[in-house]
């Protein structure tokens, strides 16, 4: 017999209990009327179909919910080399470490407001990497990843019906649910084409520094280095000590900077505007 993972959720087959004992029935008898065996039950092939739906359900929630709980302790380990960038970001870090812990811990206990709470980090997930506080070019893709997934898996019918009060059956307004559940995933699409346009123009801007930074060579000319970049694409800002160079891309938050003398070049650096 499978877990019942919420006892009083007697809406959802698996809660419930389903099937005939195995030994009631003789394999013979089970065929004639088309059961099958199902965990030393028998049952329809309907049945079965919907009980490994719904458990598939129940294991994924809980999964995600430990997974955000593991995701909560990399704030808090590291927050040491967080702290080096300034309080502000270690308190940042720390309350997404809360809330992190906050949504695993609904999700394992299947929470209803656990899932907007999921689903609101999920969606983070496709966003901050391409943030200046979590910009990793190597852990961006399975942030990403792990988003999409943790959005296609909370967002499933079975998974929104164990979340749904009971109260509350699931034909309750069978003329909104689809139009709500369009509008969700349109949202989730707008949020993903969106961070993938964001990527892209962070991307550019960061080619545009690092290319600055690269023709800035030490004992070249200064005015002559400037001349190679046109003030459509870039602005300069001049000080006594330094040239910076501000790609126009990405709200220019990328830059690079000039170390000069006055007239010839000595060095130069990228950096990013906080």
């Amino acid at each position: 017999m499978l877990k019942k993972y919420q006892p009083g959720r007697l809406d959802l087959l698996i809660n419930t209990d389903w099937g005939i004992a195995g030994d009631a029935l003789t394999p013979r008898d089970a065929q004639d009327r088309s059961l099958l065996l199902f965990h030393e039950r028998w049952v329809t092939k309907e049945e079965m179909r919907q009980l490994k739906d719904e458990r598939n359900a129940y294991i994924s929630v809980r999964i995600f919910g430990f997974v955000l709980m593991a995701l909560a302790l990399l704030p808090v380990i590291n927050l040491g080399a967080i702290y080096k960038s300034g309080i502000v970001f270690a308190i940042l870090a720390v309350v997404y470490s809360a809330v992190l812990a906050a949504g695993g811990v609904g999700l394992v206990r299947y929470a209803r407001p656990a899932q907007y709470l999921a689903l609101l980090i999920f969606i983070s997930f496709l966003i901050l990497p391409f943030t200046p506080l979590f910009a990793d070019d190597k852990g961006a893709p399975f942030m990403v990843f792990l988003g999409l997934t943790g959005l296609y898996y909370l967002l499933r019918k079975t998974a929104r019906k164990i979340f749904r009060p009971l109260n509350r059956p699931e034909s309750a307004h069978p003329n909104k649910q689809p139009v709500v559940r369009k509008i969700v995933y349109g949202i989730a699409l707008l949020i993903v084409l969106w961070a993938g346009y964001f990527v892209y123009d962070l991307r550019q801007a960061r080619q545009l520094s690092a290319n600055a930074c690269r023709l800035a060579t030490p004992g070249m000319p200064l005015e002559a280095y400037l001349s190679k970049f046109p003030g459509q694409d870039y602005k300069i800002i001049r000080r006594p000590e330094c040239a910076i160079i501000i790609p126009k891309r990405n709200l220019g938050r990328n830059h690079c900077t000039v170390m000069h003398d006055g007239r010839i070049i000595t060095g130069a650096q990228t950096g990013f505007t906080d």
